[in-house]
């Protein structure tokens, strides 16, 4: 039975001092929000730091209920480690890291990531508490580093949910699920992306009444068999223009060929974010009414500005991964494989036989539910 999180019933906690350790994966990063808000909500003078690799900083470091962000800088070890010649500095690096981990003592430290990176960074850590996940959920000896190892129930719960059962070993009690957190305005951002959709859409655009759908085709490299075909993205985005909409495609560092086939002749606009940034991406889908992507970083980022999705799932359980905010759709093929665990697939019919028609038919019942709601 899927557990069910309710009311929280504790008595007020003491003001503490908490570490989340949730390194990389943007979408996790973005679950893990979930937990944050619920301690901040149980503790509302608690002082709350998150560690997170270097390139998931912008994601976090201007986050209300967070009061500090601390990096591991894994890209500058990686770069130190494979030339000899830099392995001093690398050891200066490693030195620096350390004591600035160690320089706090926290009343808990919490692993939501589970892995061996993140068990050496709990070691590390000077806290009272050290919980984490058992060796059920856990890889590469992480439960080893915690005290205090949570078992999930079966079935596994949303991924967001696991957090909120690490808090309720932290308090003793039963932990609420916050409202759906939601990353504040960057406003310096915000004006840079008005500028560019000023500039770039069409001056007809800015009339349209039927508001402005993101694409967002990419996914991980690793991951690239969850990607639902450049061609039906450019083929949605014609369909969509038709519509009277107005089409972005957005799209990451190092898929630039992948946007300018997702654009093909539509008349979509094609947002490259690894020319702009990720603050500049947010903000631009933030003015979105609805997202269409994969089950990847890009569908989790539109969650995290309040924009509703229509996920394109493959071999992932939506039920452990799926878009949290209310209004968005999930779509997949329902094949007998699905969903599995593996990283690699020659023939994903689980998301290749999704149609064009399916996803502008999801795509336009999520803007009817918003006007209807309006």
């Amino acid at each position: 039975m899927r557990r069910a999180f309710g009311p929280y019933h504790a008595a007020p906690m003491t003001p503490g001092r908490y570490l989340l350790v949730r390194l990389s994966a943007i979408g996790d990063v973005v679950f893990a929000l979930e937990s944050v808000a619920a301690l901040r909500n149980l503790d509302p003078g608690a002082r709350i730091d998150w560690l997170v690799e270097d390139r998931i900083r912008p994601l976090l470091e201007s986050h209300p209920d967070l009061d500090r962000v601390l990096v591991y800088p894994r890209r500058e070890f990686a770069r130190c480690a494979v030339r000899p010649w830099l392995w001093p500095s690398l050891v200066v690096l490693l030195v620096r890291h350390a004591c600035a981990l160690r320089r706090t003592r926290y009343d808990a430290v919490l692993d939501l990531h589970g892995n061996l990176k993140s068990g050496l960074h709990v070691l590390l850590a000077r806290a009272k508490r050290k919980i984490g996940f058992d060796k059920t959920r856990a890889k590469e000896g992480a439960w080893l580093a915690v005290r205090e190892r949570v078992t999930l129930p079966s079935p596994r719960p949303h991924r967001s949910e696991e957090g909120l059962l690490l808090l309720e070993r932290l308090v003793g009690a039963t932990v609420a699920r916050p409202p759906h957190p939601v990353f504040p305005i960057d406003e310096a951002a915000k004006a840079l992306a008005n500028a560019w959709l000023d500039a770039t859409r069409p001056t007809y655009a800015t009339h349209r009444p039927a508001g402005m759908v993101v694409l967002a085709p990419g996914t991980s490299a690793f991951a690239a068999f969850k990607r639902w075909p450049a061609r039906r993205y450019a083929e949605l985005a014609e369909r969509l223009c038709l519509h009277g909409l107005t089409v972005v495609v957005s799209t990451g560092p190092g898929e630039r060929e992948l946007g300018r086939n997702a654009v093909g002749q539509s008349g979509a606009i094609w947002f490259d974010g690894a020319e702009h940034g990720l603050a500049v991406a947010l903000e631009v889908m933030r003015q979105a009414s609805v997202c269409v992507a994969a089950d990847s970083g890009p569908m989790h980022l539109a969650q995290a500005v309040g924009v509703p999705v229509v996920g394109i799932f493959g071999p992932k359980d939506p039920l452990r991964y799926g878009p949290r905010l209310p209004g968005s759709i999930v779509m997949r093929y329902a094949t007998p494989c699905a969903p599995c665990g593996r990283r690699a697939c020659e023939l994903p019919t689980c998301v290749q036989a999704v149609t064009v028609d399916d996803i502008l038919r999801a795509t336009l019942d999520v803007l009817s539910r918003q006007n209807r709601a309006s």
